[in-house]
């Protein structure tokens, strides 16, 4: 029963969960260095081609969890945090949850003697023509959002950032488990 009280004063706008001390979405994306949407976004389509010749959309991420990154291969502060995108990846990548990275402004071989002729356990796109960043409304790079499993845009941080950290796990984590 106080239950059932306390879910219908949360959706009556009654109860505040952070006054609480009950740590919300804004708190989690706060602590790992992003700035939550007060409502999730509607984040626009893509198709883009991959290193292999693949050709990707927005739909093929739909049901997980996705960690966006527009980044460049001549850029100092996207090629310093891109090992930190492989941990978080190696940490928590599979069927809920993946990183995904967006080279602007790139070309193929450029992005391949970066990678060093390793693959990435995620994909990386190439958007040549900076349409799809331009989309986003990214101002330059590296900008990052975490979409939700419906691909809505729940948070985002424009610059550098290492993303491996237990902070951000745990924004990962919650927003994994907001889609269950």
């Amino acid at each position: 029963m106080i239950r059932a009280v306390a879910c219908l004063a949360l959706l009556l706008g009654v109860f505040d969960p952070a006054a609480a001390g009950e740590t919300t979405f804004a708190d989690l994306a706060r602590a790992a260095g992003m700035e939550a949407y007060a409502v999730p976004l509607k984040a626009p389509n893509f198709e883009l081609r991959g290193l292999a010749g693949e050709t990707r959309s927005k739909r093929d991420y739909r049901g997980r969890v996705v960690l966006l990154n527009f980044w460049a291969s001549w850029c100092p502060p996207c090629r310093e945090e891109f090992p930190s995108l492989e941990r978080l990846q190696q940490a928590l990548g599979g069927r809920d949850f993946t990183v995904l990275a967006i080279a602007v402004a790139d070309s193929e071989t450029a992005v391949g003697r970066f990678l060093e002729g390793r693959r990435p356990a995620f994909d990386v796109l190439l958007d040549d023509e900076r349409k799809t960043a331009a989309d986003y409304r990214s101002p330059g790079v590296p900008v990052t959002y975490l979409l939700d499993r419906q691909g809505r845009l729940l948070a985002g941080k424009t610059g550098p950032r290492q993303w491996d950290g237990p902070e951000m796990q745990a924004l990962i984590r919650a927003a994994i488990r907001a889609g269950q």
